[in-house]
């Protein structure tokens, strides 16, 4: 384990702010060079780390692991338990090929603990989860595979401290991994703390030491599921800033095992955003596109959108401009459209829409969306929303859909809002981004009103692109004339209040009109479809129309069959709470024997990091 040493013995030379590189209080004095600036110190961050000896030191370790909530930190007595046995030493590396240097410097320990699924006490290795000077989590594994941890723990990455002051960092999924990689040589390595699962608390709880990063190798688990963490991983942290391993042998532990190691790692890959490509970088999605033809696009899966389906749809990496004379539905439409996109993509969406402040109004409108019924009151036949209704809307809504809104009177500008935009997408995995409306975002200074737009919206695209993120804009068209009827005419892209580039820089666009009733019949809603990027993914010109529901606030399809699905019905349960990500067969035990010993969590069995 690497030393820990006291802020206070720290040559700061009376700086406070920012990073600097100063001699290490440990390991100096005792240096040929007595004055090599060894030790990188971010007081930003109040961490310090020595690139010589190793050592670490924090200035406020106790408020870094409380500021978020409260946890239960395990018995800081581990190192009562830093005595390996030689049998457990013998097997990690016969079975693992790890080595024992490797189990030393990252404080694993063995001990007896109680097993639920062996609903007894027996040995462990320790995997030991490190937050400065504090232990925050651990993680118990028999030699037969069974699992448990310590209740309450703080969710973070496993080996947090080894990127302190680094520029690069390797993610794995799970601890054995780590140590993998640490006996090949690599030691500024972290591990997601469950396996194939993405879960906001972790990101949450590390962003102190990963926001400084320049760059991330993403080395999972070659697999379905690892697959999925990658592109996960990658769309929190950002591709331009992410390479991927794709291990020979599943994953890093295998790859030592087996040889790969070195080769695996050499031939990392990049994401191709970075603006440059070679061809042999698209080699396999030219062949994908040859073997599997066109990408798929995204549509909504409820029924009403079928023949919707047939002329409009959107694709990640792409800005999306809906536009629409005033209440003619245009928000409406467009939070529905992208309420179904969440549920049935499995995406997170925030929301900046000062237009529809306070928030909790704004949701009671989401609510009725989601559910299919009235807030209000006993409407179309149906009973009123529930509060069993609306904290199931919670649980459901809680880490899928964002609100983002300047706080304290500050007046937003564009450079603020994406700003925000990307920590959300790093804090949360948000991949879907709803702005209503272009015109409560000040635009740019020092520059003619059309040049500004067409500034931000460069910024938008590129924001899309780069990111892979969905991006909905809406905005507000000129005054438009009537036509001999007396009708408002349909407004295009080139209407929008401002500029031309609306339509010139937008992926995709379209309009919302609204026909109201008269003597004539019902009124009903039309979709326009403005614009779409690729042929495939619609017919530019084309028209779907649509009966709003003032009951739910929802748009029902023409000529097709009404079906009022609750959107928070289904996979209940699927967002992971912190400690609770590892469940197991375990759980039907206690629920047949009481257990009364409340210092573990069940962990899963099947599908298991380590």
């Amino acid at each position: 384990m690497v030393k820990i040493f006291d802020w206070d013995k720290i040559e700061t030379k009376n700086r406070h702010s920012g990073t600097m590189k100063t001699t290490c209080p440990e390991c100096s004095h005792t240096r040929k060079n007595k004055k090599d600036p060894c030790l990188y110190v971010n007081f930003t961050s109040g961490v310090a780390k020595c690139f010589h000896c190793e050592s670490l030191s924090f200035r406020d370790s106790e408020s870094k692991i409380d500021e978020v909530k409260e946890y239960t930190l395990p018995s800081q007595t581990w190192t009562n338990y830093t005595n390996l046995s030689e049998n457990l030493v013998k097997w990690v590396e016969d079975e693992r090929r790890i080595k024992q240097f490797a189990l030393k410097d990252l404080g694993i320990t063995e001990e007896k603990y109680y097993q639920p699924k062996k609903q007894k006490e027996v040995n462990n290795i320790v995997f030991n989860y490190f937050e400065g000077d504090k232990l925050v989590n651990k993680k118990y594994r028999t030699a037969d595979k069974c699992f448990t941890q310590s209740t309450g723990g703080k969710p973070i990455f496993y080996n947090i401290n080894s990127i302190i002051g680094e520029t690069e960092c390797y993610i794995v999924e799970g601890e054995f991994d780590v140590l993998a990689l640490h006996s090949y040589g690599i030691k500024n390595v972290i591990s997601v703390p469950n396996g194939a699962n993405d879960n906001d608390d972790y990101w949450k709880n590390s962003d102190i030491y990963i926001k400084d990063i320049e760059k991330f190798i993403i080395a999972v688990d070659n697999d379905t599921k690892g697959n999925e963490l990658k592109e996960r991983i990658a769309q929190r942290l950002g591709r331009y800033r992410c390479e991927f391993i794709e291990w020979t042998d599943k994953d890093a532990n295998g790859a030592l095992i087996s040889g790969e190691i070195e080769n695996d790692i050499k031939n990392r890959k990049r994401f191709p955003v970075s603006g440059t490509w070679q061809i042999k970088d698209i080699e396999s999605d030219i062949f994908d596109l040859y073997h599997n033809g066109l990408p798929e696009t995204i549509k909504p899966k409820h029924p009403t959108f079928a023949k919707f389906n047939e002329m409009y749809s959107v694709m990640r990496g792409q800005l999306t401009i809906g536009t629409g004379i005033p209440s003619h539905g245009k928000s409406n439409f467009t939070e529905w459209y992208a309420l179904n996109l969440v549920k049935d993509y499995n995406m997170k969406m925030s929301m900046f829409t000062p237009e529809h402040s306070p928030m909790s109004l704004h949701q009671t409108t989401l609510i009725q969306k989601a559910i299919g019924r009235n807030f209000w009151s006993d409407r179309g036949g149906k009973p009123r929303i529930n509060e069993a209704d609306i904290n199931r809307y919670v649980r459901w809504a809680n880490e899928r859909i964002y609100t983002t809104l300047p706080e304290k009177g500050e007046v937003p500008t564009w450079d603020w809002l994406l700003d925000k935009f990307k920590e959300q997408m790093f804090a949360f995995g948000v991949d879907i981004f709803l702005i209503d409306a272009f015109n409560k975002v000040l635009l740019p200074r020092g520059v003619n009103k059309i040049d500004a737009i067409n500034e931000v919206l460069t910024k938008l695209t590129s924001f899309a692109q780069v990111n892979n993120v969905v991006v909905f804009l809406i905005a507000h068209p000129t005054k438009m004339k009537k036509d001999d009827a007396g009708v408002y005419n349909t407004p295009s892209l080139y209407d929008v209040s401002g500029s031309a580039d609306f339509r010139n820089q937008t992926h995709n666009g379209f309009a919302i009109h609204r026909y109201f009733e008269d003597e004539n019949g019902s009124g009903y809603t039309k979709f326009i479809n403005l614009k779409t990027k690729f042929q495939f993914q619609g017919n530019i010109g084309a028209e779907s129309s649509f009966n709003y529901d003032v009951d739910n606030s929802r748009y029902y399809g023409h000529d097709c069959p009404r079906h009022d699905i609750d959107l928070t019905l289904e996979d209940i349960g699927d967002t992971i709470q912190p400690n609770l990500e590892f469940e197991s067969s375990a759980k039907e035990i206690i629920h047949q024997k009481k257990i009364d010993n409340g210092d573990y969590d069940i962990i899963e069995d099947d599908d298991l990091p380590f």
